[in-house]
């Protein structure tokens, strides 16, 4: 159906929105209109015929529409209707593209008046004369304040905008055919005047399509986007040094020196690379952290929660001031200085550390002792910088002066190799000069009950004497090269004992990698075999990169050491008929109320190789006097046992079926 021939009644606009509404006539003579439904539509809508001056419809049936714009959401700058005459292109930019469509609104105006005519529900469209309104009392409040939040919010709601819509007034039109004499006079506006000169287009043809498409030296292929979180490497070597340095601290958040210059070019000068580094990098544990203010730049807000960059770089700079005292921190420490939300700490924690069960958020890498031997007037001024920052810090923060040292040294970050926990610490004697004993989880046996203190000071001389008999001072010294295939090869000092090929492996900073891999394992695994232990290990070496400290192997016997030194054991429980008997290592304290009932659990396997769940929990409360919650039981049942049937049994025994 075309409007070329319909009466138009009337035409108004809204200019500022763009809103244009055609009221049209409908031929109600035609043989295509439904008479019934036409007068079903205007009682509707305006009631019995003549009943009312505000009458939508002229007569008693539906005899106009409305046409009403709406908006094709295109840009409308990136269009102009062009004209082609006598050679020449005539183009008049466009403001605005809509569409005409039928409106609906007097199906709204007919629902309003059906709720009009009924009245309240319950009292038949009719109010009792004599009843009067009852006097309630008025409540008067005062309107709070309006943040620039709030504010915002409310100005991008749809009743806002709704309302500013209704505001603006209708401004009526004429219309005009397209045939008629006023449309065509209009239509020769878009045509260019013979007398304008137009001094851009006085050029060649072949001039001007120079101008328009310049020749390039080679062409440029399109490049493909690249995800947010990935760098070009071949973009980054464009760059100046220093911007290379700013973008690859921006993207990696830490980041040791050594591969610092792994990704950036070959032959670049160390002592400008740090030069970059400290302007844009703060050092940490040996390791370089980006600095707060370049993440955070001034104009900048939290996505989660809207604070504003200044918070957001005080509390960053606090959180990696901690992992300057300590390798591990607790995010409800951290909350409790910086007042920041949980979200923002949380972001700011996974930025330069992952979480450790029962540790905590431990930093990112491992102390990177190779840096600060060899630049230590570097790692000495980054220590005075860091003096200066925690001083404002406390300013800031109002931290209180008993807040350092209450943290400091807690967890001191050492190189690979140096063991804390036979450090001598005057803050860990009682005024007997006797030591404070600590579990292996790290707590004091202070914390503990009287009833378990005795236990734990049995475990704990029991673990050190294990200790004792498995370390061994490490007599053989040894170099690492790293080949062209990518493998390490490890020289021994012809100083030492040629025999001891062991030693030679069994660096310091290798022992530590073995034992931070079994940590990890233990801690979330709690039961693991030999075999499993195996495979995982090898898992995690392929995963390594060419030329990593752990490619040159480890042994059994070193998994099993580092087992011990980590607070495991190896289990001599019962096997299942026709299963191959393995090793089975444990972990069987974590450091919380349950570990007694641990210890009952792994016991329970040294006389049967399954058990029941009720007489778990009956055991669990004669030896102990603990009694198991059902949420309790079933997370010591699930963290070392598989349920077979109606028994559980020690993970890594179920006979493969």
């Amino acid at each position: 159906m075309t409007y070329d021939d319909v009466d138009i009644h009337s035409a108004r606009v809204k200019p500022v929105q763009k809103k244009v509404e055609i009221e049209c006539a409908i031929n109600t003579r035609s043989p295509h209109y439904a008479k019934s439904k036409g007068e079903q539509i205007a009682l509707n809508v305006d009631g019995a015929y003549g009943s009312s001056t505000d009458s939508l419809y002229s007569s008693d049936k539906m005899d106009k529409q409305v046409l009403t714009s709406v908006s094709t959401g295109d840009k409308s700058g990136r269009y102009a209707a062009g004209i082609f005459k006598d050679g020449e292109l005539h183009l008049t930019p466009l403001h605005a593209i809509i569409q005409m469509r039928p409106s609906f609104a007097y199906m709204d105006r007919a629902d309003q008046k059906i709720k009009t005519d009924v009245g309240p529900a319950g009292d038949g469209g009719e109010s009792s004369q004599d009843e009067e309104e009852d006097v309630k009392p008025v409540t008067v409040k005062f309107a709070q304040q309006e943040s620039s939040e709030a504010k915002a919010r409310r100005m991008a709601s749809f009743d806002y905008l709704y309302k500013k819509q209704q505001e603006e007034a209708w401004l009526p039109l004429q219309y005009h055919n397209i045939s008629t004499g006023r449309a065509e006079s209009e239509r020769l506006q878009l045509y260019a005047g013979k007398g304008d000169e137009l001094s851009e287009f006085q050029l060649q043809p072949g001039e001007y399509l120079q101008t328009l498409m310049p020749e390039t030296d080679q062409e440029q292929e399109e490049k493909p986007a690249m995800p947010s979180n990935v760098l070009s490497l071949t973009q980054l070597r464009t760059m100046p040094l220093h911007d290379q340095v700013r973008t690859l601290l921006t993207n990696a958040k830490v980041i040791r020196f050594s591969q610092l210059l792994a990704l950036l070019p070959q032959g670049v000068d160390a002592t400008a690379v740090l030069r970059s580094l400290q302007q844009v990098a703060v050092l940490v544990q040996g390791c370089w952290v980006v600095k707060s203010e370049i993440l955070y730049p001034k104009e900048a807000t939290s996505p989660h929660s809207g604070v504003s960059a200044d918070h957001l770089c005080r509390g960053r700079d606090y959180v990696m001031w901690r992992f300057t005292q300590s390798r591990h921190v607790t995010r409800k420490d951290i909350a409790s200085i910086v007042k920041l939300p949980a979200e923002d700490v949380k972001e700011i924690l996974e930025q330069i550390s992952h979480i450790r069960v029962n540790c905590g958020w431990e930093f990112m890498f491992t102390y990177d002792s190779e840096f600060t031997s060899r630049y230590s007037d570097i790692v000495q001024r980054q220590k005075m910088l860091w003096e200066a920052k925690y001083q404002s810090l406390a300013k800031q923060l109002k931290i209180p002066k008993e807040h350092e040292k209450k943290f400091k040294d807690k967890d001191p970050p050492l190189p690979p190799g140096e063991k804390p926990m036979r450090r001598r610490r005057n803050s860990s004697r009682s005024s007997t000069g006797t030591r404070r004993k600590r579990t292996l989880s790290g707590r004091s046996l202070s914390d503990y009950s009287d009833a378990e203190t005795d236990i734990l000071k049995q475990d704990l001389e029991n673990h050190d004497d294990l200790l004792s008999r498995t370390e061994e001072p490490m007599e053989v010294s040894s170099a690492r090269s790293q080949n062209m295939n990518g493998t390490v090869e490890v020289t021994p000092n012809t100083d030492c004992d040629t025999n001891k090929e062991e030693n030679v492996t069994e660096s310091s900073d290798f022992k530590l990698e073995v034992v931070n891999f079994v940590r990890d394992k233990l801690c979330t695994r709690f039961v693991v075999s030999a075999s499993e232990l195996r495979r995982l290990f090898q898992m995690h070496l392929a995963q390594c990169p060419p030329g990593h400290i752990l490619a040159t192997g480890v042994s059994d016997k070193l998994l099993e050491e580092s087992v011990l030194k980590v607070g495991g054991v190896q289990l001599e429980n019962q096997w299942p008929p026709n299963t191959q008997q393995e090793p089975i290592y444990a972990l069987p304290k974590i450091g919380d109320r349950l570990d007694a009932a641990r210890a009952v659990l792994l016991n329970a396997f040294t006389s049967s190789h399954r058990i029941n769940r009720k007489q778990f929990i009956k055991s669990v409360e004669e030896e102990c006097g603990i009694v198991l919650s059902d949420q309790d039981t079933k997370l010591l049942l699930k963290d070392y046992c598989a349920q077979k049937g109606n028994s559980w049994m020690l993970k890594g025994t179920i006979p493969a079926t």
